[in-house]
């Protein structure tokens, strides 16, 4: 017999996000992972990883991967129009992933052929423990998502040489 509680408490413990290179050479692809057997989470991806502006907003963030180097970036604040969109949210079922992709075209990058770790920075912005359909108008425009379920991302490093290598 288990001492486990016959309840599975959900917790963003459950979720991880892994970067690697995406479809082309400027692109990294985000992917979060729930390992939860049960529970669907609801993600909201501004001010995440998961954020087209993630660079540019400090959620990802650059260094040199040979001299540890920061590479500083513009922390932008970013204005969007209010309600945010269901796009906004991204669903991760249980034992399952869901991935995109983030440009790493800006003009502020190095495109010298050196190779960079890129590393996560932050906490979830709101994760809803259900299924993005039965999130409301109104838990999305709160944007606060469930409270126990605000946690730090979890994250591995992950090292891409940006723009062309060198021909020596």
């Amino acid at each position: 017999m288990s001492s486990y509680p016959s309840y599975e408490k959900s917790s963003t413990r459950d979720l991880k996000i892994q970067l690697s290179p995406g479809s082309s050479p400027s692109v990294l692809k985000v992917t979060v992972e729930n390992e939860s057997q049960t529970q669907a989470f609801s993600l909201f991806t501004w001010d995440t990883p998961l954020d087209e502006q993630a660079l540019n907003i400090g959620a990802l963030t650059l260094e040199d991967a040979k001299t540890g180097q920061a590479v500083p970036g513009p922390q932008m604040k970013v204005n969007r129009k209010l309600p945010p969109p269901r796009d906004a949210v991204v669903e991760v079922p249980p034992q399952s992933t869901a991935s995109r992709e983030v440009n790493l075209s800006f003009p502020w990058i190095p495109k010298d052929g050196k190779v960079y770790r890129v590393q996560v920075q932050g906490s979830w912005k709101a994760v809803w423990a259900k299924p993005a359909s039965q999130l409301t108008d109104e838990e999305l425009s709160e944007m606060a998502g469930d409270s126990q379920l605000e946690e730090k991302i979890r994250a591995e490093s992950a090292e891409l040489q940006l723009g062309e290598a060198n021909a020596s």
